[in-house]
């Protein structure tokens, strides 16, 4: 049986815009060096990549074919499967027992920005894949950070529908978990204080937060906060935060070898956001945060589109200025503390859901988009 919240009746006036919702349903911008479309190109678009072995404008990432590399693949072959019901942002989402669940996100038939309580499964094993609803979510959400224990699906903070369910509220201590075996909803311990567009990671038994934006988005957070599931803890306690100056919001994140990555996002919100390269590592054996090799491109709105693949972790399309969305891929081998580029998305997407499956990574919604989309390593 699924477990009801309280609402928040006060709604204070710093909640009255759409702030960091993703830029409503704008389409694809335009480039970073000036042109036209979705090419990403820092340098200029009359110098574009060159591909493997000539890197034209010195490597600068523009969407077009990849650098190369020489640890795992670059070149990606995409195809098309089965259209999500419906089309979406901000959303979250996590493989399961070999199905991607996707939760919440922007309900697009209203004015900005409501987020939905509606919870699709896609189930990649008929032709090119099926997908069916589940029990609505509790409350809508969207921004929220979200990881699994493979067995159950966990999210904390994000933006939440207010009491009439016509807009949001930026920012909540709300954490839930989805127990797939059941299809119902169990209200976790609530978060220290209200957050948004934060991480969540699942790691040895404990649930890691940290990043995103006060209520309001105030401002960024790089407060991290951690709860013992296997030591069936009933509240979150402190970790070392975010070093200073790298706290952020719609930051990708991962685990992996028994660390903790997080992966670009951005440094405030909407007209006055500025998006990061910054990479970083938190090791739970040192409860220490040490920054990274940067990104080929500063990106944020990637946080359920960064995942491990192959022994590296890949973060998918996002969003490069505010209301200006990129096609570029990218991979970071934690060995090396090297990023190289990938072929980039068919288009350009941000807050997308991508999973590994299939051989390859199912990408699906992202820009209000209902696509679904197959890339599998091609070299």
């Amino acid at each position: 049986m699924a477990l009801h919240r309280g609402w928040t009746i006060a709604v204070v006036a710093a909640l009255l815009s759409c702030g960091s919702s993703g830029g409503g349903k704008g389409g694809g911008g335009t480039d970073a060096g000036g042109g036209p479309g979705p090419v990403t190109d820092g340098g200029t678009p009359a110098n574009p990549d060159g591909g493997p072995g000539n890197p034209g404008d010195g490597g600068v990432p523009d969407a077009g074919q990849p650098d190369g590399g020489t640890n795992g693949f670059t070149q990606i072959q995409w195809s098309r499967l089965a259209d999500r019901p419906e089309g979406t942002s901000e959303a979250a989402g996590e493989l399961v027992g070999g199905k991607l669940y996707t939760f919440g996100g922007f309900d697009w038939s209203k004015p900005c920005c409501t987020p939905w309580r509606h919870a699709f499964v896609f189930d990649p094993s008929a032709g090119g894949g099926t997908w069916t609803r589940l029990a609505d979510m509790v409350e809508g959400v969207s921004h929220a950070g979200t990881t699994t224990d493979g067995t159950d699906i966990y999210w904390a903070g994000g933006f939440v529908e207010n009491p009439a369910r016509d807009y949001q509220i930026f920012g909540t201590k709300h954490v839930w978990r989805y127990r797939v075996a059941s299809n119902t909803y169990q209200a976790m311990p609530d978060l220290p204080d209200d957050r948004g567009a934060g991480a969540l990671v699942y790691l040895n038994g404990k649930l890691h937060f940290f990043g995103g934006e006060a209520l309001g988005q105030d401002h960024d957070t790089g407060d991290h906060w951690v709860l013992d599931l296997a030591g069936g803890a009933t509240a979150w306690v402190a970790a070392a935060p975010m070093p200073a100056g790298r706290a952020r919001n719609h930051l990708g994140s991962a685990a992996m070898s028994g660390k903790i990555y997080a992966v670009g996002g951005q440094h405030g919100h909407d007209e006055g956001l500025v998006e990061s390269q910054q990479t970083d590592v938190y090791d739970p054996a040192t409860d220490t945060w040490t920054p990274l090799a940067d990104m080929p491109l500063a990106k944020g709105h990637i946080a359920a589109t960064t995942f491990v693949f192959q022994g590296r972790i890949l973060a998918l399309a996002g969003e490069i200025a505010n209301g200006v969305y990129t096609a570029e891929n990218a991979a970071y081998d934690p060995a090396a503390d090297t990023w190289v580029e990938l072929t980039p998305f068919p288009v350009a997407r941000f807050s997308g859901i991508a999973r590994p499956m299939l051989g390859g990574f199912v990408f699906t919604t992202g820009a209000y988009s209902a696509e679904t989309w197959l890339g599998v390593p091609a070299n």
